[in-house]
């Protein structure tokens, strides 16, 4: 049964996703708050991590302490309801999102943990997997392990665009875009990093991704 707070939800995503980061961070409290007031904790742990990702991409404008500090707890706190609740779909998820947080703060060895738990407990084959699974190579590369690390990228990459036909258009440019521009600012091969710009100015709803490509164009030379 969808929840009569569904909408309310969809709208703090598209607000994050279109950069309206205060107006969805706003969203995201109420939100939380209605799902709380329903005993829905499914729903209120993946709201968590929305927030998680509004308070990273903030950390990302201002590179503030304080802004990377709420989106980790963010994430731990979703880790710790759906533990608590016993919310073991969304687990995955979780970690992943602990990964992303020691990624900020670059600790990879402690991220390429939480990925790879997040890849393991993946409960099935399709695009979002692939990006769990670049998300991990990246963190594996940045800790040394570049072999390991550039095959578990280019395996994710292989494994978003297995699915393409079945994956909705906007988060496959998303993750086969941020795959790309990973790949080329590891190995320094400007194709990956023109793909990836391509994908993006060809989608408008890729806001986001468009303030990091123009910011990877300065340190790539693109």
């Amino acid at each position: 049964m969808i929840s009569p707070i569904s909408p309310l939800h969809q709208k703090a995503e598209k607000l994050r996703e279109s950069d309206k980061l205060l107006d969805a961070l706003k969203l995201y409290e109420e939100v939380i708050y209605k799902y709380q007031q329903e005993k829905n904790h499914f729903d209120l742990v993946e709201t968590l991590g929305g927030r998680c990702l509004t308070y990273k991409h903030l950390f990302l404008l201002s590179n503030d302490y304080s802004f990377r500090n709420l989106a980790y707890n963010s994430a731990l706190s979703s880790l710790e309801i759906a533990k608590y609740f016993k919310i073991s779909p969304k687990i995955h998820r979780c970690y992943f999102r602990l990964g992303e947080m020691e990624m900020l703060a670059n600790n990879f060895l402690k991220a390429e943990k939480f990925y790879l738990k997040a890849f393991l407990k993946y409960p099935k084959e399709e695009a979002e997997k692939g990006d769990f699974q670049y998300h991990l190579g990246e963190a594996q590369y940045r800790a040394g392990k570049k072999t390991e690390g550039l095959r578990n990228l280019l395996d994710g990459l292989k494994l978003i665009e297995k699915y393409e036909s079945v994956t909705d258009s906007f988060v496959y440019h998303v993750w086969r875009s941020g795959c790309l521009m990973r790949l080329g600012e590891l190995t320094k091969n400007k194709k990956y990093l023109l793909e990836a710009q391509k994908i993006i100015y060809s989608d408008p709803r890729l806001i986001i991704r468009k303030r990091q490509i123009a910011a990877l164009r300065k340190t790539c030379c693109l």
